[in-house]
């Protein structure tokens, strides 16, 4: 059968070859030509067949009696009522009812009502705005059909999982009165008929915002112990953590109440050192929380509690919903986003105004070759990053104490810049003032999140 017109014989002609053969039910059997009678449910369309070919089997009973009750009976044998009860009410003898061929009796209304029933029990327990039913299909059922399209030349047909998908989905739409969302829906509903279950997929609610850390020696995420690795042991008096607390789980952890989800993640932009601390603007970040049971909760209540649970020593701003498309932009500028420091330096002996100048200079728009630090060396592998320091700002406190502004590219080691990290930084401050640093205090001021313009325009259009 070639693509294109085709008269309604041909159709019929064709429905009746295939019930010959193959004993369809009548989903499977309208399936076979979908994309034609637009509006029109496969359900329908085979029942309508079936009764085409039943009334016109009764037709030409007279003229060719054996062909006609043949016709007959191979609609009574697929399940068709009206042909069963005529051959009951004829004295003809009954015939066996087979099974579909392709789907084994699986799609059937009441089947469809029964597992639907069951799955909205459990989307009570869920918020969500819309929602998108997939289906899971035994390759051996596809196989079958597959087999058939390819016996006859038929090119109407749609996927089996169409008709599950269109049926529960139109009883799950009838009852909560959401929308159904291909794109990102808020919860999937996954049903296999065949196991007569289903699994609920919820999605994770995206927020974003920024925070600042009050306080030093709190690390961004769960630390463990460096002897125990978690387990527990008497170096981290059996917490298995080296720092009891993160400023992940401080924001984390109240957020997951609010949404009553299961857990999250935190993406931050880039991460400060353990005792560095974040003011200014703060840092970027967006908090993924995974299998929530509420999707829309006040912001600035959870901000409130964040701020009052943690306070003193993480304090969250601007949050608002996000996206995984956010997500992946938030990724994907990290490593490069322009990061601004404060870095209160002392210095072993006292700092010349001019070697600062020189710092001031030598240092703007300046390419910095860095080998990984020694410090992180067993956690990180050893490579050369080239990565480039904006400006830099140099005001002294005291003869020995210098307070440095600094904007670089997202990845500099800014402790390193400043003290060289014996020669693994080049250039470095200190080996151009000449006085090695004896501490360092950073701050992180401000944290850019590039694309962010490309996104807002992205947005309005």
């Amino acid at each position: 059968m070639e693509r294109g017109f085709l008269e309604i014989s041909e159709i019929v002609d064709l429905a009746i070859k295939i019930l010959s053969k193959y004993s369809l039910c009548d989903y499977c059997l309208g399936r076979q030509f979908a994309s034609l009678g637009t509006g029109i449910n496969n359900l329908e369309k085979g029942r309508a067949l079936k009764t085409i070919i039943f009334m016109w089997g009764q037709s030409i009973l007279r003229e060719s009696p054996e062909r006609g009750l043949n016709i007959i009976k191979t609609l009574s044998s697929c399940g068709f009522r009206p042909a069963m009860k005529f051959l009951e009410d004829s004295g003809y003898e009954k015939t066996q009812q087979k099974q579909c061929y392709i789907c084994g009796g699986a799609l059937d209304t009441s089947r469809f009502r029964e597992i639907t029933k069951k799955i909205l029990e459990e989307l009570n327990e869920y918020e969500f705005q819309n929602f998108l039913v997939g289906a899971r299909i035994p390759s051996s059922i596809r196989e079958k059909e597959d087999a058939i399209r390819s016996e006859y030349m038929i090119t109407t047909g749609e996927d089996i999982k169409e008709d599950i998908t269109r049926e529960i989905g139109r009883l799950i739409q009838r009852e909560v009165k959401r929308e159904i969302e291909y794109k990102t829906p808020d919860i999937v509903v996954i049903v296999d008929i065949y196991s007569d279950t289903y699994e609920l997929q919820i999605n994770p609610v995206f927020i974003k915002g920024r925070y600042r850390k009050l306080r030093r020696d709190l690390p961004q995420t769960p630390w463990f112990c460096r002897s125990c690795w978690g387990r527990g042991c008497s170096k981290c008096d059996y917490t298995g953590r080296e720092y009891p607390e993160s400023v992940s789980e401080l924001i984390g952890g109240t957020a997951v109440e609010f949404f009553e989800a299961i857990d999250y993640k935190f993406h931050g932009v880039g991460r400060e050192d353990v005792d560095a601390t974040v003011l200014g603007s703060g840092r970027p970040f967006i908090l993924e929380l995974k299998n929530p049971r509420k999707r829309i909760v006040d912001l600035k209540k959870l901000e409130e509690k964040i701020n009052n649970e943690a306070l003193n020593k993480v304090e969250v701003s601007n949050l608002e919903y996000s996206t995984r498309r956010e997500l992946r932009l938030l990724k994907s500028s990290s490593p490069v986003s322009p990061k601004i420091y404060e870095a209160i330096v002392e210095f072993d002996g006292d700092v010349e105004d001019d070697s600062l100048k020189i710092v001031e200079e030598e240092l703007k728009d300046r390419i910095i070759d860095q080998w990984t630090p020694m410090r992180v060396l067993k956690r990180r592998a050893d490579k050369l990053r080239k990565k480039k320091v904006y400006y830099v700002e140099a005001e002294k406190i005291t003869s020995k104490i210098v307070r440095f502004k600094i904007k670089a590219q997202g990845g500099l080691y800014v402790k390193e810049l400043i003290d060289g990290d014996n020669g693994r930084t080049n250039p470095s401050i200190m080996d151009i003032v000449k006085r090695k640093p004896l501490s360092i205090q950073l701050t992180v001021l401000d944290v850019e999140v590039l694309g962010e313009h490309e996104k807002d325009k992205d947005t309005s259009t």
